[in-house]
């Protein structure tokens, strides 16, 4: 985490050196527009980390390494597929319930098919696809990414246990 976090810092610090350099001033719009943003979603952010508490309080770690470790096989994969098409928002609420699953011990398989269903599967994307592209086009590109969450599930799991990936 902490290399992210430098990374993040580092570029913000470039991008308001250069804004400064560029507007030979601080670049006050700039900072008032990341306020309103911070604003906008801090609410956002203080439920998705509040729900992965919830979550870890409420969900017993036997359950988790009953129906998602890696020794849970296809029905942890099938149970992250679901959940990642059913969380709702950005990465902001999927990333942290990710990272709870990792931490409460479910599979690797079981994280990478909820990421990617998440990302591919989102059902709360749905209704937005089909207005601007049309419902053809959406099913079209369900059926051609259906396979791919759960594969990628059964990659990544196949990939740690064996070895191959550490």
């Amino acid at each position: 985490m902490w290399l992210s976090n430098a990374v993040m810092i580092a570029m913000t610090a470039i991008l308001f050196g250069l804004a400064v350099w560029k507007n030979k001033g601080v670049p006050f719009a700039a900072l008032k527009d990341s306020g309103k943003t911070l604003l906008m979603m801090a609410p956002v952010i203080l439920c998705a980390f509040m729900c992965e508490g919830l979550i870890k309080t409420l969900v017993p770690p036997s359950w988790v390494q009953k129906w998602l470790a890696t020794e849970a096989g296809w029905r942890g994969i099938v149970i992250g597929c679901i959940a990642g098409a059913l969380t709702p928002g950005g990465p902001y609420t999927s990333f942290p319930i990710a990272m709870l699953l990792l931490r409460s011990g479910a599979g690797i398989g079981t994280v990478v098919a909820y990421m990617t269903a998440w990302q591919i599967w989102s059902l709360t994307r749905y209704p937005m696809e089909i207005a601007f592209v049309g419902l053809n086009i959406t099913m079209l590109r369900f059926i051609v990414t259906f396979f791919v969450p759960p594969f990628a599930g059964f990659l990544a799991q196949w990939l740690t246990t064996s070895g191959i990936w550490r």
